[in-house]
């Protein structure tokens, strides 16, 4: 196995592909995906929100545990980086 990048703990990048690092299963090309980078000044309290939106539907501590380490990097990301914190989509694709 050729992991490229780590996304998060739940997946990678492998030979151009996104998969499921548990299962080694592909993410099907179809399905829609979207990406938060953690400059992204917004995406910390999307984070959060859909934090809670987990809690409120019953989802696992597996779950639970992804998305806190996601908010915990981050939160330092922002604190260690807070120069590169920009307003998502202010570049234009520059």
């Amino acid at each position: 196995m050729k992991i490229l990048k780590a996304i998060d703990p739940k997946y990678h990048i492998e030979d151009g592909l996104i998969v499921k690092t548990s299962n080694g299963v592909p993410v099907p090309e179809d399905e829609p995906l979207i990406l938060f980078r953690g400059r992204d000044r917004l995406a910390l309290p999307m984070l959060q929100a859909y934090r809670e939106l987990c809690v409120e539907d019953g989802c696992t501590a597996y779950q639970l545990e992804g998305i806190d380490n996601r908010i915990a990097a981050f939160e330092a990301f922002q604190r260690e980086q807070s120069a590169r914190m920009k307003q998502p989509g202010c570049t234009l694709g520059a």
